[in-house]
């Protein structure tokens, strides 16, 4: 009996491996013209195009900031708004990526990653945008780098 019910035991501890993380991030960092890291000292708000979604909220020293994307649509456009107490300069990047969905096991739910190909800006503050890393996955580093006008 005794050999039957830690046989049951043995069995019924079975560990579902799940990622805890359900949403991966486009990384974005900041740089200047000489492709040194910046951190913004005005306030940095980033929200999607198009929507009311506020992705990235009055971020002050921001060198690098992480984004969700879109599940299912070709293409984002971010929003991203530089103020200070005398202005307000605005940006819109457009990322144009494939979407791919990631399954791990049937007991964990499907998880969508994305290939970015190509990237795109207007250019009142930001002097241009290059992808890095084209795989938006878990743990992958900086996918783009935005270049900012500077002062001359």
């Amino acid at each position: 009996m005794l050999l039957v019910a830690v046989a049951f035991g043995i069995t019924s501890c079975d560990s579902i491996d799940c990622s805890l993380e359900n949403q991966v991030l486009c990384q974005m960092g900041f740089y200047d013209a000489t492709g040194a890291p910046v951190a913004l000292t005005d306030t940095l708000t980033i929200t999607a195009a198009g929507t009311d979604s506020v992705l990235y909220n009055r971020g002050i020293k921001t060198s690098k900031v992480g984004l969700p994307l879109s599940y299912y649509k070709d293409g984002d456009t971010l929003t991203l708004t530089l103020y200070g107490e005398h202005y307000l300069l605005q940006d819109d990047v457009v990322i144009k990526k494939t979407n791919y969905e990631h399954f791990e096991s049937l007991d964990c739910p499907v998880k969508m990653m994305h290939v970015i190909n190509g990237v795109e800006s207007t250019n009142h503050f930001i002097d241009s945008v290059v992808v890095v890393s084209p795989k938006v996955e878990y743990n992958n580093g900086e996918n783009i780098k935005i270049y900012l006008h500077t002062a001359d």
